[in-house]
């Protein structure tokens, strides 16, 4: 197993020697950025988590940029943590004094998988619950807990959502809140009635919320109504109930789960994902035989990047002389990387590659004499998110036309339409700066958190100035 390693130079301890008056101290920010120790490049959607000396814990995820910041953290012992699929988790412990430590600097090394055969037939855990956090949050008690073994056993002869929702509010400490939010896939869809009442209240229209496809990313599917009386108990999967005052994942924490706790539900389509196969694979070693060459590749997730292990690769090929068709199927290991031997030089390899239910796209790879490069094939697991919205003039409701949406310290970028509007496609889940920019006008930068398959609707008000022309920026 390999060890991930923080640069000490990043966490050097501050002066352990708080001067009186620590408390009216104004709170700093704790910022750095998270690395593929090997590469040096950024990790994006690596979960880092900064608890107290209480156990009370903050949680963000790192961008494509791979950083992270908590604002406002008051001075005094943490302990910060690192946690990404596919990597060694981090642990150590931070000091903070009156002055902001300096910008931590988290190199993550790949961590072999411990994988066992698949004859073996150990039931594995959804790997989609596992990175929302939902098993290390069950595991450290921080709230109560249901899980897709329980939902299955328990949630038979309930129809609506709505119906079941306050019975499992009975199994948990109850907030004496009047109303609970409740998330669904880290979006929050309404409200719960405290006490284990049924008086559910929905955010939304019906229409504002679709349920991810379970096997065809591409294949459109029929809305179903986001009002929580409404859901059907199939639907979900998991469950989270936290009290007051608890630790609450970062992406429910905010004021009001913080007085009055908050219900996280996950869809069934999230708990019961194909599992990570228990697989131990080898890649095979070339015969080294004459005319024969070796085809070598990495199969990634298509939105994240994020690369799969034990992943089917299927190589099809003809034999030109004897018109001989022929098919090669391996796995990826633990590094999602894949190797196709013994090829027939000069061969088109026809390729595609399957994680679960999902698949690639098929492509075509000649293999010349010295074989080929490295091949990366992709595979939709995560369904992409995206970002709508509008650019109207503060003072007038006016709609902006050319206005240019940035994602900060990304490469997504669009335009406003005549209407005024924009929309961001395909992006990987994660949280985001976004900003709008118009010659003539002023405006500020909001943040956005954004679930898998999710969207976010976004509205900018810009201050125009001397030089704002009306309906259209200024050139």
């Amino acid at each position: 197993m390999v060890r991930a390693s923080l640069f000490a130079a990043a966490l050097a301890v501050i002066p352990a020697v708080v001067p009186d008056g620590m408390a009216a101290q104004e709170a700093v920010e704790v910022a750095g950025t998270v690395v593929d120790e090997a590469t040096g490049e950024p990790i994006d959607g690596a979960t880092v988590r900064l608890a107290d000396a209480s156990g009370s814990a903050r949680e963000t995820t790192t961008g494509p940029d791979g950083a992270f910041a908590f604002a406002q953290v008051a001075p005094g012992a943490y302990t910060i943590a690192v946690r990404r699929f596919g990597y060694e988790l981090l642990s150590t412990p931070l000091e903070v004094g009156a002055q902001a430590p300096p910008r931590l600097d988290v190199r993550l090394t790949p961590q072999a998988i411990p994988l066992e055969p698949l004859e073996v037939g150990v039931e594995g855990r959804p790997p989609r619950l596992v990175e929302s956090g939902f098993y290390e949050r069950m595991e450290e008690g921080w709230g109560t807990y249901f899980d897709p073994v329980w939902m299955k056993a328990n949630k038979a002869g309930y129809d609506r959502l709505g119906q079941f929702l306050s019975t499992l509010q009975l199994r948990a400490p109850q907030s004496r809140c009047a109303q609970v939010p409740v998330y669904y896939d880290r979006v929050q869809i309404g409200f719960s009635a405290g006490l284990g009442t049924n008086r559910h209240r929905s955010l939304g229209d019906p229409r504002s919320w679709r349920r991810p496809p379970r096997h065809d990313p591409n294949a459109k599917k029929p809305a179903v109504p986001a009002l929580l009386g409404e859901l059907s108990v199939s639907d979900l999967g998991a469950a989270e109930f936290y009290t007051p005052h608890s630790k609450i994942p970062f992406f429910a924490w905010n004021d009001t789960t913080t007085w009055c706790g908050a219900i996280i539900l996950w869809s069934d389509w999230t708990a019961h994902a194909a599992d990570i196969p228990k697989i131990d694979v080898k890649l095979c070693e070339p015969g080294g035989r004459p005319g024969e060459v070796a085809l070598d590749g990495i199969v990634e997730d298509e939105i994240t990047e994020v690369r799969l292990p034990a992943a089917t690769v299927s190589a099809r090929y003809t034999l030109s002389d004897r018109l001989d068709r022929r098919r090669i199927e391996v796995r990826t290991d633990s590094l999602g990387r894949y190797r196709v031997c013994d090829l027939p030089e000069g061969t088109a390899v026809d390729l595609v590659a399957a994680y679960g239910p999902h698949a690639s796209t098929r492509g075509i790879v000649a293999v010349a004499g010295g074989g080929a490069e490295a091949t990366r094939l992709t595979v939709p697991v995560t369904p992409p998110a995206s970002i709508t919205g509008l650019v109207l003039n503060e003072a007038t409701s006016e709609l902006i036309e050319g206005a240019r949406i940035v994602l900060v310290d990304t490469d997504f970028r669009t335009v406003t339409n005549a209407a005024g509007r924009f929309s961001l496609e395909d992006l990987p889940p994660g949280s985001y700066r976004i900003r709008a920019v118009c010659a003539g006008y002023t405006g500020s930068v909001q943040e956005v958190e954004l679930a898998e398959g999710g969207n976010v609707p976004v509205v900018f008000r810009l201050r125009a100035t001397d030089l704002a022309r009306r309906g259209t920026c200024s050139i």
